[in-house]
């Protein structure tokens, strides 16, 4: 087995290369030799390539079926789609863990290249000692505890087969970003702790730092919406969000790196939070190591979770091991994290930022708690207790509304102790559309409260985006701007804040979608006859026929559905039921007709001669939520993007020529 023996060749090479950047870092520490830095980097960079050739040799193997790994026998088979076939390599508990490995490596290795003018000294050895150590976990853990290239004991004639519920486009996708936000908020924590032991008192590192901190956040971000769109297309129940443990595992970071990237900007700008944003550093890495330690470690029950494994005890070492060293850090160097300035008011854009923390921090204490109290409950009365989507919904939700009327105002918030006067003299035209707008809902018919609230925040949030815009382009259009490059030359001129605005704008859509699609829905269930109709929410179904679908490795049984919408258009969905050929239990494909208003979500839950029972979901303004998330993405990608018109810079005067002067015959004079 050529590929195995490539795979586990690579790995070891990859830990001896790991061990190598370690040593070369300390010796450049203790010799203060930059040359023996550089060949820590230069170690790091190896490693990725060693770990991308294990990743090719189980992509192979992947591809070509190779059933004489036990990893592959179990994922895969010979029917399988060639897309599915790459995506069965992180379908698995070592795939997965592989992917997490490679992605990185890759991502230290570009960090150590593109910031080795700036590693330097200890501060240097450190950030490389840091990155290697945790590269170094990973590729000890694959080679000796969770190895993708195990042989099996009996080569089969075909495979397992992939999961039928991982057989979607998202699936391909959601794993790898996701991973890429968690092995992102290793670089901010390296370079963290590259900061704390050369007992820096500056803020210079964190300009490296958060653009790390916003990318990490962006593929979590990303990864999040994938995973519940994922969940609303291809499990049936018509939601995108069960406050399951392993969903709750990947929102625990996203919370605090949120919370991060907040209250990052008032310690670049005021030298505020030293202290708070170095926790958060610490926790948002610690939790991205967490989630996989609640998904491999057997401890929690998930429809997305892994079998019990003893992977969780190596990864709850790894977690203690860094808390406590993290922690002693922090405490030995204390000093270096006190805050330059104090706060000025709770009004200003200071105190906005802490009350954004404390309620992120909030959030994701209630949810940590929430999910792990099944674990606590064990503990205690012996007895598991699992909490429920109620819990949350009840305890997070007005949590998270609070802090979107809180992100609302963030357009209006300035620095300083006049900040208050100032956010009361912005926010009266703002407010009033708001509340013509809620008004304007209600006498249409929304008397919901938390509808109502929503589209007050909504409201306020758009209206104090847009009133911050406008006062900038009139004050472009006095300098006499032409409107369309002022609105350009604003925009280009501060990424970071029209970003942020804009990945605001997003959240606010995202609270829209959730609302909408949570108190509106609709669901009928409906046993119909061919040529028979139903009604749900301005929605006439006809059902028409039953068809048989045979694909490579299942047979499918569609209902065709014609659809007339509430403003006359007709259209045909095709939920299926199908029989995958190594399942041993029939899935369902729902069939989802979407628009701005909402989504019509229709699941053939059965069927017996010519009679279908169809189950019909109505969930309005759901779409949203992708949409949203778009948004939130594109926010994020603006403000990581360099300026791309160059600053005008005047000409100099040019110097006015001196006339020569005459000359003069001193003597004759």
């Amino acid at each position: 087995m050529m590929t195995a023996g490539v795979g586990d060749l690579s790995l070891g090479l990859a830990i001896l290369l790991a061990m190598g950047a370690v040593l070369m870092a300390i010796a450049s520490a203790r010799f203060e030799s930059d040359v023996l830095l550089g060949v820590g980097r230069k170690l790091l960079v190896a490693f990725a390539a060693a770990v991308s050739i294990s990743v090719a040799a189980l992509a192979v193997a992947m591809i070509n079926c190779d059933l004489r790994l036990e990893y592959v026998a179990h994922y895969s088979e010979k029917a399988l789609p060639i897309g599915y076939k790459l995506a069965a390599l992180w379908a698995g508990q070592e795939g997965s863990i592989l992917l997490w490995a490679w992605l990185l490596a890759v991502m230290c290795a570009a960090m150590v290249v593109a910031r080795r003018n700036y590693l330097k000294g200890s501060e240097g050895a450190a950030v490389v000692i840091t990155l290697a150590v945790v590269c170094g976990f990973f590729a000890a853990l694959l080679l000796f505890a969770a190895n993708p290239f195990k042989p099996i004991a009996i080569v089969p004639q075909d495979g397992h087969g992939l999961n039928p519920f991982l057989q979607d486009p998202a699936m391909i996708a959601h794993p790898p970003v996701l991973f890429l936000g968690y092995a992102g908020f290793t670089i901010p924590f390296a370079l963290l702790i590259g900061a704390l032991v050369a007992n820096r008192r500056d803020n210079e590192w964190l300009a490296g730092a958060r653009r790390w901190i916003i990318a990490s956040w962006l593929f979590l971000t990303a990864g999040i919406i994938l995973g519940a769109q994922w969940a609303y297309v291809e499990l049936g129940w018509g939601g995108y969000w069960a406050w399951d443990p392993v969903e709750n595992a990947s929102l625990l970071p996203w919370l605090t790196g949120t919370a991060l990237m907040h209250s990052v900007m008032a310690q670049q700008h005021r030298g505020m939070f030293k202290r708070w944003n170095a926790s958060l550093i610490i926790l948002s890495f610690v939790l991205c190591i967490f989630g996989t330690y609640l998904t491999r470690s057997g401890v929690i029950q998930s429809v997305h979770a892994f079998g019990e494994s003893a992977i969780g005890t190596f990864f709850l070492t790894f977690m203690v091991i860094i808390v406590l060293a993290s922690g002693i850090l922090m405490f030995v160097r204390r000093g270096a994290l006190t805050s330059e300035h104090e706060l000025e008011g709770l009004v200003a854009r200071e105190g906005a930022f802490l009350a954004t923390n404390v309620l992120l921090v909030g959030m994701m204490v209630v949810t940590l708690v929430g999910t792990i109290f099944p674990i606590i409950s064990r503990a205690v009365s012996g007895h598991e207790v699992t909490v429920n989507q109620s819990f949350y919904n009840k305890v997070v939700g007005p949590m998270g509304m609070l802090l979107v009327a809180l992100m609302a105002l963030g357009p209006m918030l300035v620095y300083g102790g006049d900040a208050a006067k100032r956010l009361a003299r912005g926010l009266i035209v703002p407010a009033l559309i708001a509340l013509v707008v809620t008004a304007f809902a209600f006498f249409r018919g929304l008397h919901n409260g938390w509808a109502l609230l929503a589209t007050a925040i909504a409201a306020l949030g758009a209206a104090c985006v847009f009133a911050d815009l406008l006062t900038q382009i009139a004050h472009h259009l006095r300098n006499g701007e032409n409107p369309i490059n002022a609105i350009v030359h604003i925009i280009d001129g501060n990424h970071r804040r029209y970003g942020g605005q804009l990945a605001h704008v997003g959240m606010l859509m995202i609270l829209v979608g959730i609302v909408g699609s949570s108190l509106f829905n609709q669901k009928e269930n409906f046993e119909l006859k061919e040529n028979q109709t139903a009604q749900i929410g301005g929605f006439t179904l006809r059902f028409e026929k039953l068809e048989v679908v045979q694909q490579a490795n299942f047979v499918g049984y569609q209902a065709l559905v014609n659809v007339t919408d509430r403003d006359g258009g007709v259209s045909t969905l095709r939920p299926q039921i199908r029989k995958y050929d190594k399942a041993e239990q029939n899935n369902s494909e729902v069939a989802i007709q979407s628009s701005w208003r909402g989504d019509l979500y229709l699941t053939l839950a059965g069927f017996e001669n010519d009679v279908a029972g169809i189950q019909a979901i109505v969930n309005p303004l759901v779409g949203w939520i992708w949409i949203g998330g778009i948004v939130m993405a594109a926010g994020a990608v603006l403000c990581l993007l360099p300026r791309l018109i160059p600053l005008r810079v005047p000409q100099p005067l040019k110097a006015r020529a001196i006339p020569k002067m005459a000359k003069v015959n001193l003597k004759s004079a």
